[in-house]
């Protein structure tokens, strides 16, 4: 996909996470139960599982094009996976 098309397709797409749950699984995570996160951590958390939920999206979309499907499955999802973590 060109850079041109997938900022045109992602400023379409809306998502939000809510910043309770966010900070609830941030939390989860801490060795010290006393730690805290601030607000601004946890938008900077949230804009960033933002962009790659997006960009998952669009990968696999892309992913159903190649194989001429009209709708994306969560094999397409499942298929673009191993790209996110690298």
């Amino acid at each position: 996909m060109s850079e041109t098309s997938e900022e045109s397709i992602s400023s379409k797409v809306t998502t939000a996470f809510k910043h309770d749950i966010i900070k609830d699984v941030l939390k989860s995570k801490f060795a010290n139960p006393k730690n805290k996160i601030t607000d601004e951590a946890i938008e900077l958390v949230s804009e960033i599982a933002k962009v790659m939920v997006v960009e998952a999206a669009a990968r696999a979309a892309q992913q159903a094009s190649l194989e001429d499907k009209k709708i994306v499955s969560l094999d397409h999802v499942e298929n673009i996976l191993p790209q996110m973590v690298n």
